[in-house]
């Protein structure tokens, strides 16, 4: 597959020798000469992608004095695996222990912890010499981690200084604040301290485009099929395999490794641009990762039984307290980056997942195998009933316990009788799987097209499963990924090192004061929209490579524009939301999602006490007010589950998580709310908004109901509904570009 370049430009090879002035090159001018002395501290910072991840992070891990305890705690917890772990393999002795020997047999008195822990010098000398390469690796690795320790608290330290100095926010403030404050804060410090050289204002797209310089890259690489690697194996179909271990060695080969085509972090190497040199590029990208997957086939036994210890001390506990959580789900690492927005920072991605958690579990479990579900009702039963007979034996005689794997057999029945239990659905339960996919597209924001009115068939639970994955499915991958991840890299990778190569010279562009980022990061509609999402018309392409897929700039510029209200925006990207606004406007009595939303938005507001009696009389006054967003026709089942009283939305985020409260100028809702207000009495409030920013969430609220719009007015194009469509007029004017 080879992509095509988004401007049919070529660059020469003449500019291959040229110099590219980096973002970050300090230089003095006269006026600084002069004054010098006047200099903040903080201009000129020579990383700024570095700074101001270290700002997001302070923000994020609650302030210097938890970061502390945390690089601290995760020293002494390595220390004490690797301790703990010796003592256990090579200090116990286990034949005294089982009094497996006839020495051991012999003992009558009950034996004591010291007699089974062999003495220090008995565990040297009788120890494994895999045992002490494991040691010294640790040691190693000890020392490297105990370093990066420092510098980071040396780091951070700095960065305190900065949130007290520059921003003005002392510790104890912190915990209070949301990072769109911290942000706003930061963008005022631009101007006045000159962080970046190149610009003399930042905006909010230039300081998560720094945050997601990479992560950016990844979501459109995953957008446009290069990743994630599919491999199939027999009887278990196409796998997707992207672990932790492998999304770590992705990253070394593309960005933060020695051969890495960026080179210091900021800037595409300027050979990657030239399309002549794309084979040479391509051949180079595939001995390296090659390379990479050597190293890692030497470090595998080692990597895997740091795997086996980890799982081992930190979920067997849970697993025998709580046994269905092997049952249980989470959001695997490409469904992560598959339903990820660009430029959506981490903690705005883990708000929205979470909220989409229950309704996601709920529609996976709606799909019942019955010869299973027959099955664990027969093993339940009887386990339980022979679990219940030992309890009753236990009470009457506590010696009971003493016979040999008695507490063995109990705790092993009690596993399999919680294991089974989770395997039996609810006899509450409602099969309702197309409304159950449409609220989890609410929070998710992203689904094929083709699912729809096909969720109830295994097709789609089972594409929704490699997003949406069981625990005990990602504790298997995770444990063999040491093995797994060479083999990706030397037999599947290297096939893509073409496209690679391909993807990152037609999709860089170099931005003022920023450096070379992701063109889809730009959330340019006019260069990269879908006219199938109500884009601008662009010019007629042999090859749509240019645009992504799922409307993900699309729904992208939506979700910035919602999670950053302040930002002032181009005219194309402007003009492309109003546009959504007006087909919202018009389709508000035929649109179900509408129907549904506004239905169940009324009823809150009806029920905040605050506008309880205002409501209340202007409906005597005017019954009609509201009668035409709430059909009775339209059942409100399905948003009512979504929003009930917000509560769902608000218990899964910190408080310094949440979004604004106000919804955006150029969200669905709020153009709603504003059309509904003006056309029924424009003087019954002093402000069109004032309802809606009381209603608490309100922001998220507008954004789930934009993308469920948006959704539906793209099934809608597809299906012919819109013969003809008022396209935006497209402005060539460099100025106007998103």
């Amino acid at each position: 597959m080879d992509y095509r370049t988004v401007k049919n430009e070529e660059n020469d090879g003449s500019d291959e020798n040229e110099q590219v002035l980096s973002p970050f090159i300090h230089f003095e001018t006269h006026e600084d000469e002069n004054n010098n002395e006047k200099q903040s501290k903080w201009s000129h910072q020579q990383d700024l992608d570095d700074f101001f991840v270290q700002i997001y992070q302070y923000h994020q891990k609650h302030g210097f004095f938890c970061i502390a305890i945390s690089e601290i705690f995760g020293l002494i917890q390595f220390v004490f695996i690797v301790s703990f772990t010796i003592l256990l393999v090579q200090c116990v002795d286990y034949q005294l222990l089982f009094r497996s020997s006839p020495a051991a047999r012999n003992i009558t008195d009950k034996i004591q912890i010291h007699q089974v822990i062999q003495s220090p010098k008995q565990c040297l000398h009788n120890m494994y010499r895999i045992t002490i390469w494991c040691l010294i690796l640790s040691i190693i690795y000890w020392i490297y981690r105990f370093a990066r320790a420092v510098h980071h608290l040396v780091s951070y330290f700095n960065i305190r200084s900065f949130y007290t100095q520059a921003l003005d926010i002392k510790p104890h403030d912190l915990p209070n604040m949301t990072w769109h404050e911290v942000q706003q804060r930061l963008l005022i410090a631009q101007r006045t301290h000159h962080l970046c050289i190149h610009k003399s204002n930042l905006t909010e797209l230039d300081i998560h485009n720094r945050l997601l310089r990479f992560k950016n890259y990844e979501v459109a690489l995953v957008n446009k099929g290069v990743l994630p690697l599919r491999v199939y194996l027999p009887f278990l179909g196409d796998i997707i395999s992207f672990t932790a271990g492998f999304k770590f060695n992705l990253r070394l080969i593309l960005f933060w490794g020695p051969y890495a085509p960026f080179d210091q972090r900021w800037h595409l190497r300027q050979e990657y641009k030239i399309q002549s040199q794309r084979e040479a590029l391509a051949n180079q990208l595939s001995r390296f990762i090659l390379l990479y997957g050597i190293a890692n086939l030497l470090l595998s036994p080692f990597i895997f039984i740091w795997q086996v210890l980890n799982l081992f001390y930190g979920y067997t506990e849970i697993v025998r307290r709580e046994p269905g959580v092997l049952g249980s789900r989470r959001w695997s690492n490409y469904g992560r980056l598959y339903l990820r927005h660009f430029n959506e920072l981490d903690h705005s991605l883990n708000q929205r997942l979470n909220r989409g958690y229950r309704p996601a579990m709920s529609y996976m479990t709606s799909f019942v195998n019955y010869s299973i579900v027959e099955t664990a009702k027969f093993v339940s039963f009887t386990a339980g009933a022979i679990l219940a007979v030992l309890i009753v034996l236990t009470i009457v005689d506590e010696d009971v316990l003493n016979v040999e794997h008695m507490l063995t057999l109990m705790t092993g029945l009690g596993v399999l009788l919680g294991v089974c239990r989770s395997l039996i659905p609810d006899e509450n339960a409602v099969f309702d799987p197309e409304q159950m996919l449409q609220l989890i597209l609410a929070h998710t924001h992203y689904q094929p097209d083709s699912w729809k009115d096909h969720a109830h068939t295994d097709y789609v639970q089972a594409e929704f499963g490699k997003i949406f994955q069981l625990k005990y499915v990602y504790f298997l991958e995770e444990l063999f990924s040491p093995f797994v991840t060479p083999i990706l890299l030397c037999f599947h990778l290297r096939r893509k090192s073409l496209q690679i190569i391909d993807f990152l010279r037609n999709y860089t562009v170099d931005v003022q004061g920023v450096g070379d980022v992701c063109s889809f990061a730009q959330l340019d509609v006019a260069k990269h929209g879908d006219l199938k999402w109500f884009a601008p018309v662009r010019a007629k392409q042999d090859n749509d490579a240019g645009i992504t897929n799922d409307g993900k700039l699309e729904l992208s510029l939506m979700h910035f524009h919602h999670t950053n209200p302040k930002w002032q925006m181009p005219k194309q990207c402007e003009t492309y939301l109003e546009k959504i606004q007006e087909r919202a406007v018009e389709n508000m009595q035929t649109s179900s999602v509408l129907q549904q939303s506004l239905g169940q938005v009324q009823r809150s507001l009806y029920n905040d006490a605050q506008s309880t009696s205002s409501i209340a009389s202007k409906s005597r006054n005017d019954p009609n007010t509201y009668s035409h967003f709430a059909s009775p026709n339209h059942t409100t089942i399905q948003m009512s589950s979504q929003y009930p009283s917000t509560s769902m939305a608000q218990t899964s985020a910190s408080q310094a998580d949440l979004p604004y409260r106000s919804p955006a100028p150029f969200g669905v809702l709020s153009k709603i709310h504003s059309q509904m207000f003006d056309s029924s009495n424009s003087t019954y409030l002093s402000g069109s908004m004032a309802p809606l920013q009381t209603f608490s969430s309100a922001a998220q609220l507008d954004m789930n109901i934009s993308c469920l719009f948006m959704h539906e007015l793209r099934h809608k194009y597809k299906h012919g509904e819109y013969e003809e469509l008022e396209h935006i007029n497209e402005d060539h004017d460099d100025d106007t570009k998103c």
